[in-house]
């Protein structure tokens, strides 16, 4: 009798072990595909304040419906920063020579290529497509998998897309800025266009392939990626534009919404409501001013 009820606890435990084993899979892929979100979030956090604001589209109200809530999130994402992104950075900055940090940075970028090809073909942007796949497999090949960018020496240089300037090139409205916790700044529109470019993303077959190896892999990979985005970002001089502004989140935020216009304008004329002004956000004191950009004639439409 003790022998059956051993051997049927037994069995329970296995057939318990075995339900949990699918889920535990699933929440291993859901986790790989959120950690590179949360890497794009961290450099369109601190990358926007290296930018001088231009012009903007809407007003701050407009614009900033949730601000209250929006400041209170941003102190949040500011404390994980503090206590997390920034000092591996600081670690990786002191260990890792600058020519091999730039040979990891340039293959992180590499990887990404199939993404920006992607978008440029649904916004009909046939010859950027070509000439982002030809910038791919110049820096996969001679570029020993992305390591060195030989593509921009040759006249091929970056041109990033994503889903979200999909999504605004079709005409969908931008809708309201929100700040996310640890994905950073991003309208209702850019965190919908995050959203496909986790699951659309045509390299997700090469973190799907690690993941089979062990989850530890992509973590690593995805942990290291977040590290050398906020080392660049120190290099970038982000911390300093932050500190000279007495308001960062109206810096991040003013810097954010007008470097996203730029990106999904690029190439393209803007309507005349575009060229409304924004506040721009204000210095602390004995911070030097940066000067305003002198408008640059408006690029005609591609075919």
């Amino acid at each position: 009798m003790r022998s059956i009820a051993h051997h049927a606890g037994r069995g329970r435990t296995c057939c318990s072990s075995a339900a949990v084993a699918p889920q535990h899979k699933r929440f291993q892929r859901v986790l790989m595909r959120l950690i590179p979100a949360s890497i794009a979030a961290l450099s369109l956090v601190l990358v926007g304040a290296c930018a001088t604001p231009r012009p903007g589209s809407m007003a701050r109200a407009e614009a900033d419906p949730w601000e209250s809530t929006n400041r209170q999130i941003y102190k949040f994402n500011k404390r994980a920063d503090k206590y997390a992104f920034k000092p591996l950075a600081q670690g990786y900055r002191a260990v890792v020579p600058a020519a091999a940090r730039r040979g990891i940075g340039n293959a992180y970028d590499n990887y990404l290529e199939p993404l920006s090809f992607a978008n440029a073909v649904l916004q009909g942007k046939v010859s950027q497509a070509f000439r982002t796949l030809d910038r791919f497999i110049i820096n996969s090949t001679l570029g020993v998998g992305g390591l060195a960018d030989h593509a921009t020496d040759m006249g091929r240089p970056r041109e990033k897309e994503d889903f979200g300037q999909t999504f605004a090139y079709w005409g969908i409205p931008s809708g309201p800025y929100m700040m996310f916790p640890i994905f950073g700044p991003r309208t209702l529109l850019d965190f919908a266009g995050l959203g496909a470019d986790i699951v659309l993303d045509p390299a997700d077959m090469i973190r799907n392939a690690l993941s089979t190896i062990g989850p530890y892999w992509t973590i690593g990979i995805f942990g290291a990626k977040a590290t050398v985005t906020r080392a660049e970002l120190i290099e970038a001089g982000a911390d300093q534009a932050l500190a000279d502004s007495l308001d960062e989140y109206a810096t991040v935020r003013a810097a954010y919404l007008s470097r996203r216009k730029a990106q999904i304008w690029s190439g393209i004329p803007m309507p005349d409501d575009e060229d409304a002004p924004v506040e721009d956000a204000p210095l602390a004191p004995g911070a030097t001013p940066q000067p305003k950009p002198v408008d640059a004639p408006k690029p005609t439409q591609q075919p």
